[in-house]
């Protein structure tokens, strides 16, 4: 009894532990397979988002240099360009305003108006003052201001109709005459209209006003979002939206300006520690890459502030605060954090733990049948592990042949030994075939890796198997030749363009043709036909060598799968050719064939479908 449980429990105990470290080893795998691809996407993501920082810079810059000024186009990711002069941001909306004197006479009939209106209330003679204002005005800043007190005397005496006339009156003539505040006259006049519900003509203005240039003053961006919400429509909620994102990045630009960080003697350091390179530093919500550049070497140096939201490919954003989940930019972002997708990265889950119980209870009531699959697992595992090592063994060797032969025939050549001009061109044509037959090695082992990893796509169009097929015995026209063998090409012309992917059904061929000169003993006689029938085109690869056994012919198409028998084994392959060739094939809705006998040869039938003219 103590034997029997013995031989259940132990062989249960150890696989439950198997089990549990080969969790444990997925599980840390999976962890290092998501670190790598995280990192893999992060430079990839830093890669595209410094060429498209580059093309908007050179972009930008072109665009200074032509001195079309500092209004952006509209679908620009840029969000501001501003001088920088003395170390300080020159920002959009500052103008340098001038206080516009007022004569004597019209400061004169204003005081005298103002004290009608405020302190005797007497708002009859508080008009006929600004009226004589009006008249001695000779400045447009005084006949706006003349025409606003004389609005407000008239409402407050009740002439509504008079105060409306020269409100409407304002909102033509002093669309461009601004307070020392930088607010246009004809804004207040536009107030004043909409909050006595006079608000047709003075809506549009404010419309106007709200589209009329991308940084205006803060005190009439404020304004004008005032009046908006006192407005309705679509047209009105539309600019209200535009403008309070307007807003926000005015308030931005005025933090950045006056942040006590000083974020762009930040960048300048981090530029001159990287000369040639342009740092961004980020900075805000969004937030912006602001970067600062010289249009020419004499030329005054601007700083440009990129939206981050509208150059950052998708499938990431950007931010400046550091998260568990954020990971920085790296080399030439300042303060830039990427946080990416949830599940983007996350390891794959591992089998839950209760599972492990019932795991015991299985391998307990079946632990004959476990040491069974064990033990064939086990030598499925040797076998694959020795067809891994003879595949790395056979590898080694393809890539030495033509390699040792490409440096041999190049020295040779480097040191002037050739012998003449036929030789020295035969050995560069010896050259460029084992370099083709090198790439085509190289080709075959990628792709194998990316039909393992469900990678592999192909491009199908309209393509003339005639011409591939002679591309292909082209192709192998030399190394036949140079051992010896004579290539029979008969090709149906007739066949109609079929829709495929030209390189690689050109690399099944050769892949088959490859085969046929390895296996063809000493026969020297490999033929390749192109015909048609039953609605299929067949390319035929024929050989008379060795041939295959029939137990052989059912795994030749499995990857890592040789023949060994004693004329296979001192023969150099990698197992995967006709592997790829059967892939390539069957991606094609078609199929491979493979007649042969030991001693008499293979033909490899590779059948395309086509599509018979009705």
């Amino acid at each position: 009894m103590f034997l029997l449980l013995s031989a259940i429990l132990i062989p249960a105990a150890v696989l439950i532990t198997l089990a549990v470290r080969v969790v444990r080893q997925e599980t840390e795998l999976g962890e290092r397979r998501a670190a790598e691809e995280r990192r893999d996407a992060l430079d990839q993501l830093r890669r595209e988002l410094s060429a498209r920082l580059q093309t908007i810079k050179l972009q930008e810059v072109n665009r200074l240099i032509g001195e079309s000024g500092l209004n952006l186009p509209s679908d620009s990711p840029i969000v501001f360009v501003v001088p920088l002069q003395e170390g300080r941001m020159v920002l959009p909306w500052e103008e340098k305003r001038v206080s516009t004197l007022r004569s004597a006479e019209f400061t004169e009939r204003q005081l005298e108006g103002e004290a009608l209106e405020f302190r005797a209330n007497d708002f009859t003679r508080a008009i006929a003052a600004y009226l004589q204002a009006l008249h001695v005005a000779r400045k447009p800043i005084e006949k706006c201001e003349a025409q606003l007190w004389l609005g407000r005397a008239y409402s407050k005496a009740g002439k509504t109709a008079d105060a409306a006339r020269v409100y409407h009156a304002m909102l033509g003539s002093c669309n461009s005459v601004a307070d020392d505040d930088g607010i246009p006259l004809g804004l207040y006049a536009a107030e004043r209209l909409i909050t006595s519900g006079q608000d047709d003509a003075a809506g549009e203005y404010v419309l106007h006003r709200a589209n009329a240039s991308q940084w205006p003053p803060p005190n009439e961006a404020y304004l004008i979002r005032s009046l908006l919400t006192a407005m309705s429509g679509d047209r009105t909620k539309h600019a209200s939206l535009q403008l309070s994102t307007e807003i926000r990045n005015m308030e931005q630009i005025t933090e950045l300006a006056n942040d006590d960080r000083d974020p762009l003697s930040r960048l300048k350091a981090a530029s001159r520690s990287a000369p040639g390179d342009l740092s961004w530093i980020g900075y805000g919500d969004e937030p912006w890459l602001i970067t600062v550049l010289s249009p020419t070497s004499f030329a005054t140096s601007v700083v440009m502030a990129v939206s981050s939201g509208r150059v950052v490919p998708d499938g990431a954003r950007l931010t400046t605060e550091h998260t568990a989940t954020s990971t920085p930019l790296g080399e030439g972002f300042l303060d830039v954090q990427v946080e990416w997708p949830n599940g983007r990265f996350t390891p794959p889950r591992v089998v839950p733990g209760v599972l492990y119980a019932a795991i015991l209870v299985l391998t307990i009531g079946a632990t004959m049948l476990a040491a069974y699959f064990l033990l064939r697992d086990v030598n499925r595992e040797i076998q694959l592990a020795e067809m891994r090592s003879h595949f790395v063994a056979s590898v080694s060797h393809e890539l030495k042949t033509p390699l040792t032969a490409i440096r041999m025939f190049a020295e040779t050549l480097v040191m002037g030994r050739a012998g003449g001009e036929q030789a020295t061109a035969e050995y560069l044509r010896t050259i460029v075939n084992e370099s083709e037959r090198l790439s085509r090695l190289v080709d075959n082992v990628l792709d194998f890796s990316r039909i393992e990893q469900g990678s592999k796509v192909y491009r199908m169009k309209p393509t003339c198997l005639p011409d591939v097929v002679r591309s292909a015995a082209r192709t192998m026209q030399y190394p036949f030749s140079q051992l010896g063998f004579s290539l029979t090409v008969e090709i149906d012309e007739s066949i109609p363009p079929v829709p495929a992917n030209s390189d690689a059904l050109e690399q099944a061929i050769l892949n088959l043709l490859a085969n046929a000169m390895k296996y063809s003993g000493n026969a020297r006689q490999i033929e390749i036909r192109l015909r048609r029938g039953s609605g299929e085109a067949f390319i035929d690869v024929v050989d008379h060598g060795l041939g295959i056994s029939r137990e052989d012919q059912a795994k030749i198409f499995e990857k890592f799968y040789r023949v060994r028998s004693v004329e296979t084994d001192p023969i150099a392959g990698t197992g995967l050719g006709l592997t790829l060739a059967l892939h390539i094939v069957e991606a094609h809705k078609g199929r491979v064939q493979v007649q042969s006998e030991l001693g008499s040869g293979s033909t490899f039938s590779v059948r395309i479908p086509i599509q018979e003219p009705t």
